[in-house]
Order: C-alpha cells, then sequence, then structure tokens
C-alpha cells in the first residue's frame, strides 16, 4: 500500500461522510481560533506520522520487490 492509495482512501471516506468531514473541520478550527499551541502540536504529530507511514511504507516495497527478485533467481537454473 503506497502513500497515494492511503491519501485516496482518507479522501473517499470525507466524501461518502461529508458529515464527519464537517465536524473534523470545525473542530479543528475551533483548535486554531481558541487553543493555537494544541492546534499547532496536533498539526506537527499528523506531519510526523504521515512521514514515518511514508518512510515505513517506502522501506518495505523496496523490500518486498528485493524480495521477489531472489526468489526469481533461486528458481533458475
Amino acid at each position: 500500500m503506497n502513500f497515494s492509495e492511503i491519501t485516496s482512501s482518507v479522501m473517499s471516506f470525507f466524501k461518502d461522510n461529508p458529515i464527519s468531514a464537517v465536524a473534523v473541520g470545525l473542530l479543528l478550527l475551533f483548535l486554531l481560533v481558541r487553543k493555537t499551541k494544541l492546534f499547532l502540536v496536533i498539526l506537527l504529530l499528523a506531519f510526523i506520522l504521515a512521514a514515518a507511514l511514508y518512510l515505513i511504507t517506502d522501506i518495505a516495497s523496496v523490500g518486498k520487490a528485493g524480495k521477489g527478485k531472489i526468489i526469481q533467481k533461486g528458481v533458475q537454473p
């Protein structure tokens, strides 16, 4: 699963559930206006988690491709 699949699944969730999307948007807007420091901490945490998820999926895809090449080499005489 790559990063674009994850973002498209999140976007499709919000398109299918507009009430949830509005609620999340209003919550983030409320936090931005009332508790800016908490909003920035949550935003920073979201960026860190997104970067970690991207790195994990990237490393996993490289490992999976390498495993496929090793298996193909072992099968051929």
